[in-house]
C-alpha cells in the first residue's frame, strides 16, 4: 500500500488556468496552496513554490517599478513559511536573491522574472 504525502506548493501571480489541476497533479504529490493578495496562512508549511506567469509580481505590489520593498517582503514570508526539510529549486533562488539582492530595480526585475518557468517544471 503507498501512502500518499502531500506537499504544499505556493503558487503565486495569476495565471494558475495555464496549468491544469492534472497538470499540477504530475508533480505529484502535491497540494497547490494559493498565496494570495490577503498574505500567507501560517498553517501550512510550504516545501516549493510556483511562479505561475513571467510577471506574478505585479499582482503582489502595485509599486514595483519604484520599490522592491513589498516583493521582498513577500518573498521573506515564503522562506518563513518554508518546511524545514524542503528542497526546491524556487526557494534556493529566493534565499540567494535574499542574501544578495541587486544594486538596481532592474536588477530586481530580472531575478523575479527569473522565476517564472512556462514548463512548470521548477518547483
Amino acid at each position: 500500500m503507498t501512502v500518499k504525502t502531500y506537499r504544499f506548493i505556493a503558487l503565486l501571480g495569476d495565471g494558475r488556468e495555464r496549468f491544469s489541476d492534472k497538470a499540477l497533479d504530475e508533480e505529484w504529490p502535491t497540494e497547490p496552496i494559493v498565496i494570495d493578495a490577503f498574505g500567507f496562512s501560517d498553517v501550512y508549511r510550504y516545501s516549493g513554490v510556483v511562479f505561475l506567469n513571467e510577471e506574478w509580481f505585479a499582482k503582489y505590489s502595485k509599486n514595483w517599478r519604484t520599490s522592491t520593498t513589498q516583493i521582498d517582503d513577500l518573498l521573506v514570508n515564503l522562506i518563513k513559511y518554508t518546511a524545514k526539510d524542503a528542497e526546491s529549486e524556487n526557494l534556493s533562488k529566493i534565499k540567494a536573491y535574499l542574501a544578495s539582492p541587486p544594486e538596481t530595480l532592474e536588477g530586481a526585475l530580472e531575478v523575479w522574472k527569473g522565476f517564472y518557468d512556462p514548463e512548470l517544471k521548477v518547483i
